[in-house]
C-alpha cells in the first residue's frame, strides 16, 4: 500500500513539474487576479519603459477586473515557431500579415468566442459591433478586432514648404499616381544633386493596396473592378493595368534620374527625414508625419489610393484567445479586451505610457514627451484598438482632430468595398507550387517596385516562369474556392 502511495506521489510531482515547464497557467489562489500571458507583436526593440508602464497597468486592471497580464513580445517568425511547438499563451496578437488569423483559426489554434463574448462582455460586443465579421470564420468568432484604420489609404507625403510655400502650388487632397511626375521634375530641376524620390529596395510603401491580394502577392483582384462583372475574377498581377501603369511610371522616373540608382539593392534606410516625396499608408486626418520640428518641414498628405476595403485591410489587428485556455482564462481575456475598449485612460496608458512622463493631454489629444518618444514608443495597434485611444497630435502647433476616428469611419461608408465578402483562400493543397511561385516573384520584386526594371519586359519573363511552375493550377483552385464561397453565402 505504501509503495502505491509513494508511486502516486511521484507521479503527481512529475505532472506538476511538467505543467510548470510547459508554461501551462497555475491555479490562482482565491482572491488573486487571473494572470494572463499575452503575446504582443514587436518589429524591433521593446520600449525601455515597458516594465514600468505594465506594472502601472496591472495595478489598474487587477483592481477593476481582477486580471493582470504578462506581455511577451514576439516577431513574425517567433509567432509561427512558438505556436507550432505548443508554447502556452492566453491571448495573442494576430492579423492578416503576421500570425495569420484565418489560417490559424482554420487549424483550430484559436478559442471559439461566439457565445462567451456576449455572455461575459456585452460592452465589448457593442464596442466592436458592426465589425465582428473581421474576426469571424465559418460564422464563428475566433478573434476580437482591435478597430483602427480598416480601409487602405495610401498618401504621398509632400514637402509643403517647398511645393506650396516656395513654388506656390495648391496641393490637392487626392491625385492620380502619374500626377506626381511634374512635382518630381520640378524638385529635381531645383536640386540636381539630390533624388526627388529616394527609396530603398521595397519601393514606395503601400502601392500594392491598389488591389486585393487573393493568393500571396501575384494573384489579385483590382479594387477598380468592384461592383462590376469582373469584381470576383482573380487575375495575375500583370493583368492589373492600374498597377502596371504605376510600375511604368516608376521605371520612367528611374530613367529620368528622379530615383537613386541603387534603389533595388540597398537594404539600409536610404533617405533622410528631409526627403521631399515619400509614401505611406495612413488615414484621413492623420498628423503623425506633420511635425516640422521632427521632419524638417511641413508635410501635406495627398492621397493616391483608397480608401479600399477588403478582409485583408480590415484584419490589421486582432486579439485571439488560445483554444487550449480554460473558460476562466478565456473570460478573463475578454474582460481585459473590454477594458481596453471602454476605459480611455487605461487604453492611453498602454498606447502612450504614463501621463506627465511619456505624454501630456492637450486640447483633447495626446502629445508625446521627449521621454515618451525615446523610451515608450511602439505601434499603437499592438496593444489594443486605436479607436478607443486618444488621438495623437504632432505638437501643440500641429493639432489633430480629437474626433478623427468618427470622421474616418464615416468616410468608410463611401469606400470601395471588395466583392469577395471576406473570402480567405485555403492554400494547403497548393503549398509546394506557391513556394516555387513565391521564389520567382521574390527574385524580381525589388527591381520592379523601384522602377529599376522595365515592367513589361520583366512581367513577361515572370509570366512564363510562373506558368511553367504551376500558376494556372493555383489560379483555378483559388477561383473555384471563391466561386463556391460566394455561392454558399447567397
Amino acid at each position: 500500500m505504501r509503495k502505491k502511495i509513494f508511486t502516486l506521489m511521484i507521479t503527481i510531482l512529475l505532472l506538476l513539474s511538467w505543467t510548470a515547464c510547459a508554461g501551462v497557467p497555475q491555479q490562482q489562489a482565491p482572491g488573486e487576479p487571473v494572470k494572463l500571458i499575452w503575446w504582443v507583436y514587436s518589429s524591433g526593440d521593446i520600449p525601455n519603459d515597458m516594465a514600468e508602464v505594465l506594472e502601472r497597468a496591472n495595478e489598474i486592471s487587477a483592481e477593476k477586473i481582477g486580471v493582470t497580464v504578462d506581455m511577451v513580445f514576439k516577431t513574425d517568425d517567433q509567432f509561427s515557431l512558438d505556436l507550432n511547438t505548443g508554447e502556452y499563451y492566453d491571448m495573442t496578437f494576430t492579423c492578416s500579415w503576421c500570425n495569420d488569423f484565418d489560417g490559424n483559426a482554420r487549424l483550430g489554434y484559436f478559442y471559439d468566442l461566439t457565445d462567451l463574448v456576449n455572455e461575459v462582455t456585452p460592452g465589448l460586443y457593442s464596442s466592436v459591433d458592426p465589425w465582428w465579421q473581421i474576426g469571424t470564420l465559418n460564422d464563428r468568432i475566433y478573434g476580437v478586432p482591435m478597430l483602427k484604420d480598416l480601409g487602405a489609404e495610401v498618401f504621398f507625403r509632400l514637402n509643403s514648404d517647398y511645393f506650396e510655400g516656395e513654388k506656390g502650388l495648391d496641393l490637392p487632397d487626392q491625385m492620380d499616381f502619374a500626377d506626381l511626375e511634374p512635382l518630381l521634375a520640378m524638385y529635381q530641376e531645383d536640386h540636381p544633386d539630390e533624388y526627388a524620390l529616394h527609396m530603398g529596395q521595397n519601393g514606395l510603401s503601400g502601392m500594392f493596396q491598389e488591389h486585393e491580394r487573393i493568393v500571396d502577392s501575384y494573384l489579385v483582384i483590382p479594387y477598380s473592378k468592384a461592383g462590376t462583372d469582373e469584381g470576383t475574377t482573380i487575375i495575375p498581377i500583370w493583368e492589373d493595368e492600374e498597377y502596371m501603369n504605376m510600375l511604368r511610371c516608376l521605371h520612367r522616373w528611374y530613367e529620368a534620374g528622379y530615383i537613386n540608382p541603387d534603389a533595388a539593392t540597398t537594404t539600409e534606410l536610404p533617405y533622410s527625414l528631409h526627403n521631399p516625396v515619400r509614401s505611406g499608408t495612413a488615414w484621413t486626418g492623420y498628423r503623425g508625419w506633420s511635425d516640422p520640428d521632427t521632419v524638417g518641414f511641413n508635410v501635406e498628405l495627398v492621397r493616391y489610393i483608397g480608401p479600399n476595403m477588403s478582409r485583408t485591410t480590415e484584419q490589421g489587428s486582432l486579439i485571439a484567445v488560445n483554444a487550449a485556455a480554460s473558460e476562466e482564462h478565456a473570460a478573463a481575456c475578454l474582460r481585459y479586451m473590454e477594458l481596453l475598449y471602454t476605459d480611455t485612460d487605461f487604453r492611453d496608458l498602454l498606447a502612450y505610457g504614463i501621463e506627465g512622463q511619456h505624454f501630456d493631454y492637450y486640447e483633447g489629444t495626446v502629445i508625446r514627451t521627449e521621454e515618451g518618444a525615446n523610451d515608450y514608443l511602439l505601434d499603437n495597434f499592438v496593444t489594443g484598438p486605436a479607436v478607443s485611444a486618444s488621438v495623437v497630435s504632432a505638437s501643440s502647433d500641429v493639432l489633430a482632430d480629437p474626433d478623427q476616428w468618427t470622421q474616418v469611419y464615416e468616410e468608410y461608408e463611401n469606400a470601395t468595398q471588395s466583392d469577395t465578402h471576406g473570402f480567405s483562400y485555403n492554400g494547403e493543397s497548393t503549398e509546394a507550387i506557391r513556394a516555387a511561385l513565391n521564389a520567382i516573384w521574390d527574385g524580381y520584386y525589388c527591381e520592379l517596385v523601384t522602377g529599376t526594371a522595365d515592367p513589361d519586359e520583366t512581367m513577361a519573363e515572370i509570366q512564363e516562369l510562373m506558368y511553367e511552375a504551376g500558376l494556372q493550377e493555383v489560379l483555378d483552385d483559388a477561383q473555384n474556392q471563391l466561386d463556391e464561397y460566394l455561392n454558399s453565402i447567397e
